[in-house]
């Protein structure tokens, strides 16, 4: 288990794992006191990315550059994502008729591959790594 631990994506699995848990019970908490599913999604971005950063910075990649940087980078980079999900969700749910937490989890699958790809390959990106 030590050595299934040791693998980034396995640790990056986990702590998406747990960035997905902490983004979909907001979500759904907020939904369901009415509130409108794209004001929802974004408030649940913040929370996640909050969480994320953290576990990503720490437990996943194990940043070792300036943490204001980190997040400067990781927060623009997430809020690129939410955007296009926020849209992709528009498109899903008023356009194709699908339902709210049925598009979103279809949106999330785009967007977790986009941020991993950003984050191993950009923001936490070890000093003289090069990734090309």
């Amino acid at each position: 288990m030590k050595k299934l631990l040791e693998l980034e994506s396995v640790r990056y699995i986990l702590t998406g794992g747990l960035t997905t848990a902490v983004n979909y019970l907001i979500y759904i908490l907020l939904t369901a006191g009415s509130l409108h599913y794209l004001v929802a999604n974004t408030l649940a971005w913040v929370g996640a990315v909050l969480f994320a950063f953290f576990a990503n910075r720490q437990v996943v990649f194990h940043g070792t550059g300036r943490m204001s940087r980190e997040f400067i980078q990781f927060v623009s980079l997430r809020f690129g994502t939410l955007i296009l999900e926020n849209l992709l969700l528009l498109v899903l749910v008023e356009a194709l008729g699908l339902v709210q937490l049925g598009a979103k989890i279809a949106v999330s699958l785009i967007t977790v591959v986009l941020n991993y790809v950003a984050c191993k390959y950009g923001i936490f990106k070890k000093e003289g790594e090069y990734h090309g």
